[in-house]
């Protein structure tokens, strides 16, 4: 369940990245290293796992479990968009680009580590763009161990539900939501009639 959107024109987009790498309490003691799990999440520990999002969302985490036990490892994740939307011919398509990745040579350690690469939305100039949105579509995070691929996790984002609460008249919706989607003006589950619709150029019309 997942969306992204742009400011007035969804143009190009660009992702924030950082990066955390953290150990657990787990015990090892082995000589090699390898990639256990990859898995996205709304958080870095990645307690909320999740493999739909909402343009809308904060930030995604894409999170790797490893096991290193030995120096001079190299693990690299790479966030891949596999299918984008057309927000002119109202449509998804085919893709294949490269949005993020991010590159760490952990030493070893006893037990878990892992490896975080959180996704912000960026501006099309490279700008924090907070409150921006992401764009719609489907990705996969990968997560590379000495260049070789080792395990691949799938996920969407997609256009967010309705507001919760009152809509406030032209307030951005264009590319969080289509210029088709309508909306109730007081929040997804009001039983007042009244409606909002998504413009590109005005934001949400509402009814009076």
């Amino acid at each position: 369940m997942a969306r992204l959107a742009s400011a007035r024109t969804p143009h190009l987009w660009k992702f924030g990245v950082s990066l955390a790498l953290l150990v657990g309490a787990l015990s090892s003691c082995t000589t090699t290293a390898r990639v256990t799990d990859v898995y996205m999440a709304l958080d870095g520990d990645g307690e909320r796992k999740r493999n739909i999002f909402f343009t809308d969302s904060k930030e995604l985490h894409c999170v790797i479990e490893l096991g290193i036990g030995r120096p001079g490892t190299t693990i690299e994740a790479i966030i891949r968009q596999n299918q984008s939307y057309d927000f002119i011919a109202d449509r998804f398509f085919d893709a294949d680009r490269v949005l993020a990745n991010v590159e760490s040579a952990p030493k070893p350690a006893q037990g878990i580590q892992k490896l975080d690469l959180a996704l912000k939305a960026r501006g099309p100039d490279g700008s924090d763009a907070d409150g921006q949105p992401f764009p719609p579509g489907r990705y996969q995070c990968e997560a590379y161990l000495d260049g070789k691929l080792e395990l691949v996790s799938i996920f969407n984002i997609d256009f967010p539900p309705c507001p919760t609460a009152s809509i406030p008249p032209g307030s951005l919706c264009y590319g969080f939501y289509k210029k088709i989607d309508v909306c109730p003006k007081y929040g997804d589950t009001s039983r007042d009639p009244a409606r909002c619709r998504c413009t590109a150029d005005k934001g949400w019309e509402c009814d009076p």
